[in-house]
C-alpha cells in the first residue's frame, strides 16, 4: 500500500524538481553556447581555409575527401567543393585521370601506413587546361592516441618559381659562357685557357697520348690592319678562328684566342710526328684560305707561325711551358715566319 505523502513532503519534492529543472536548463544553455561557439569556430576556420590562395584538402583513412578549400575545388578541379566532399580520387574520374589517381593514392597510402610528412613536386593539369607545377606538402593527421585519422595536404604553385629559376640558370650559363668566350671569334678566351691548361696537364699524366701546346700567331697582322683596315682585320680573325676550331679532333682538344692575333692550341697526339703533322696541316690550311696580304713579306696571303711544346715527361707548370712555346714562336718570327718550331719536353 502506497504511503500518502504529506503536504510538506510534496512541497519538498516540488522544490527539488524545480532545482533539477533549473540545473538542466543551465546545462542546456551551456550546451547551446558550446555548440554555437563550435559552429562559430568551424565557420571561422572554414573562412580562413577558403581565404588561403593555395589548394588545401583533407582525406580520411579511406582516401575520401572530408574537406577542401575553394582554391582546390575551383583551381584544380573546376567544380564546387560540395561535389568533392565525400568522394575519393577514384570517384572523380571525370576530373582526375585514373593513372594520376593511382599515383596520388599510392602516396597517400604511404602516409597512412608510415605517419609523417611528405613533400614532392609534380605537374598538374588545372581546371583551365593549363599544366602547372605544384609542390605538395602533405602530413598524416593523428588523434590523441596516435591513431591515424587521415591526410592533410597543401599544394603550392611553383610554376613561376621554376620558370624563374630556369631563366636564372640559363642567364648564369650565358654569363659563364660570355666570361669564358672571346666575343669576336667565339673561341674560348685567356680566362678559359688559364682554367683548362692546368687541368689538361694533370690529365696528361694518366693519358696514353701526348699533350701538345702551341702558340699560333698571324704573321705581320699589324701591317694587315694598316693596309686593309680593322674591320677587314676582324673579318680575317673570324675566318681563321673558324678554321682552327674545325681542325680540332677530340672533345678534350681546345683552341683559345689569347689576345690580338695570338691563339693557343691544346691537343693530343699519338707521338711527336703526329703532333707535327697536325699543326703543319693547320698552317697550310690557313695559307690555302688565300686571304690577300700584300704586307706579308714574300707571301701574298695571310700566314701563321707556331711555337709548340710536346709534353712527354715533365714537371713544368703552365707558365714555364707557355714561356717555352712563346720563345719557340719568337725564334720562328725572327727566322722568316710561316713556319713551325717544336720541342719535346
Amino acid at each position: 500500500m502506497n504511503k500518502k505523502l504529506t503536504y510538506q513532503e510534496l512541497e519538498t519534492q516540488v522544490v527539488e524538481l524545480k532545482e533539477q529543472s533549473a540545473l538542466l536548463q543551465q546545462q542546456l544553455e551551456l550546451a547551446n553556447q558550446i555548440a554555437s561557439a563550435s559552429l562559430e569556430t568551424t565557420q571561422l576556420l572554414q573562412t580562413l581555409v577558403d581565404t588561403i590562395p593555395s589548394p588545401l584538402f583533407y582525406k580520411n583513412t579511406d582516401g575520401v575527401y572530408q574537406q577542401c578549400n575553394n582554391a582546390f575545388a575551383e583551381t584544380i578541379l573546376g567544380i564546387d567543393k560540395t561535389k568533392i566532399i565525400g568522394k575519393s580520387l577514384f570517384d572523380l574520374g571525370e576530373y582526375i585521370p585514373h593513372e594520376l589517381a593511382e599515383i596520388y593514392h599510392a602516396k597517400d597510402v604511404l602516409l597512412m601506413t608510415n605517419p609523417g610528412k611528405q613533400v614532392y613536386e609534380t605537374s598538374v593539369k588545372c581546371a583551365d587546361g593549363a599544366i602547372r607545377i605544384f609542390a605538395f606538402y602533405k602530413a598524416s593527421v593523428l588523434d590523441d592516441d596516435g591513431q591515424i585519422l587521415g591526410v592533410v595536404g597543401v599544394m603550392l604553385d611553383v610554376t613561376e618559381l621554376k620558370k624563374q629559376k630556369a631563366e636564372l640558370k640559363e642567364k648564369n650559363r650565358r654569363l659563364e659562357t660570355y666570361s669564358m668566350t672571346d666575343p669576336l671569334t667565339g673561341l674560348y678566351n685567356r680566362r678559359k685557357f688559364n682554367a683548362v691548361f692546368p687541368d689538361s696537364l694533370r690529365a696528361a699524366k694518366c693519358h696514353t697520348q701526348l699533350l701538345n701546346f702551341a702558340i699560333i700567331d698571324i704573321d705581320n697582322f699589324k701591317k694587315y690592319n694598316d693596309n686593309y683596315g680593322h674591320v677587314a682585320g676582324d673579318e680575317a680573325l673570324v675566318i681563321i678562328s673558324h678554321l682552327l676550331q674545325s681542325k680540332l679532333l677530340r672533345t678534350d682538344d681546345y683552341i683559345f684566342r689569347l689576345g690580338g692575333e695570338e691563339f693557343g692550341l691544346l691537343f693530343y697526339a699519338d707521338d711527336e710526328i703526329m703532333a707535327s703533322q697536325f699543326v703543319t696541316d693547320i698552317r697550310l690550311a690557313v695559307q690555302e684560305l688565300a686571304i690577300p696580304h700584300k704586307g706579308n713579306d714574300s707571301y701574298r696571303y695571310v700566314t701563321i707561325s707556331l711555337g709548340m711544346v710536346t709534353i712527354k715527361r715533365t714537371d713544368k707548370d703552365m707558365l714555364e711551358l707557355y714561356k717555352m712555346a712563346d720563345d719557340l714562336l719568337y725564334k720562328v718570327k725572327r727566322s722568316g715566319k710561316n713556319q713551325i718550331l717544336a720541342k719535346l719536353v
